[in-house]
């Protein structure tokens, strides 16, 4: 009986591994293939419809990228997508009032920015009708259904399409971030080795590599002022004391800040609720930063979580009910008015923090 029960586990073991071995398209579509970015992109060319129009078309393309399991970005990505449109038949109504009526064909195009290559393409012809221009072109934008069928095979091609581009093209991804990098703009450049997917193992790893290099050469402090009571994108504020949800059950409270040499570290302790253990990744560390007594923006220097630390990418794995010790980096500082970081795709602040010695 023994010998049975041990060959039915290594038959489940075996074909566990065949079966991850043959599902690297489904775990293209699982949380992975989010750190793909695509941004929706109106060309130079539509300028001539209302603007007000162009602002729908541009969400229905953010919604087709963010309901089919990509992440949709406002520029800075390798991939865009973009509309093309035709006006198949324009009229005015023998109404009265008489109305513009419009049928219009929009093709979507799923592309690499810098080439044109476009990798994905599907159409979709509308009718508007309006007392004027703006809104018959309202009517016949809002026809647009994101959650269409034709809009998900579009978009499944797309992924696909790129992550053989990230498998046979990373030297050039991690040359064009380079690149942007030498022109100061850090962000663009570790945001676009941030849309490296997990799933692309090798490309993954070297992107991660490359952007902890750029990350080091980052300008420490950014001067900006009144920037401590403001906070235009209503992220929440958080008492030092309070126990956080980041989501997924995971939760965060401040410990406490010390200045030790010169350096300031703060503490925090991570708290796992889940069943199981779960994988907590922290994407975009340099994001992470503090505004000193001066009002002027700090970076963070390193991340660490147990025993592992980055200053780009982590991840760490949370076991239920056992407290992770979260340590941010800093330069010195005399005060700490602000901390701001990005956690599970949302930004925390917690404000005035207390330094000890």
């Amino acid at each position: 009986m023994k010998r049975f029960i041990k060959y039915l586990v290594v038959l489940f073991f075996t074909f566990n591994c065949f079966s991850s071995a043959n599902a690297q398209n489904n775990e293209a579509q699982s949380d992975d293939m989010k750190r793909i970015a695509i941004a929706p992109t109106l060309p130079a060319e539509l300028n001539i419809y209302p603007s007000a129009s162009l602002n729908i078309l541009l969400g229905k393309m953010k919604s087709m990228v963010g309901l089919n399991g990509l992440s949709a970005v406002e520029g800075g990505s390798l991939f865009v997508i973009y509309p093309q449109i035709s006006v198949l038949k324009s009229d005015v109504t023998a109404t009265a009032p008489p109305m513009l009526s419009y049928r219009l064909e929009v093709v979507f195009n799923i592309a690499d920015f810098y080439t044109g290559n476009v990798y994905a393409t599907t159409s979709q012809e509308i009718v508007g009708v309006g007392k004027t221009q703006t809104v018959a072109y309202n009517a016949a934008f809002q026809m647009i259904n994101p959650r269409n069928g034709k809009f998900k095979v579009m978009i499944d091609k797309a992924k696909d399409e790129i992550l053989g581009y990230y498998n046979s093209h990373c030297d050039l991804v991690i040359s064009r971030a380079n690149s942007l990098a030498t022109q100061r703009k850090y962000s663009e450049a570790l945001d676009l080795l941030n849309s490296v997917p997990p799933v692309c193992r090798e490309c993954f790893d070297k992107s991660n590599l490359a952007a902890s290099e750029i990350a080091k050469n980052m300008p420490v402090i950014i001067p900006q002022p009144s920037v401590v009571d403001d906070n235009p994108k209503n992220e929440p504020v958080v008492e030092t004391g309070d126990l956080v949800e980041l989501g997924h059950n995971i939760f965060i409270r401040y410990k406490s800040a010390r200045l030790i040499g010169d350096i300031t570290h703060v503490y925090f302790e991570l708290i796992s609720k889940n069943e199981d253990d779960y994988d907590q990744e922290f994407p975009r560390i340099y994001d992470t930063f503090i505004i000193n007594e001066k009002g002027e923006e700090l970076r963070i220097s390193k991340l660490i979580v147990g025993l592992k630390e980055n200053n780009y990418y982590l991840k760490a794995t949370l076991i239920p009910e056992v407290n992770t010790e979260l340590v941010c980096e800093f330069p010195k500082v005399k005060e700490i008015k602000m901390l701001r970081f990005l956690i599970n795709d949302n930004y925390f602040r917690f404000k005035n923090i207390i330094i000890t010695k």
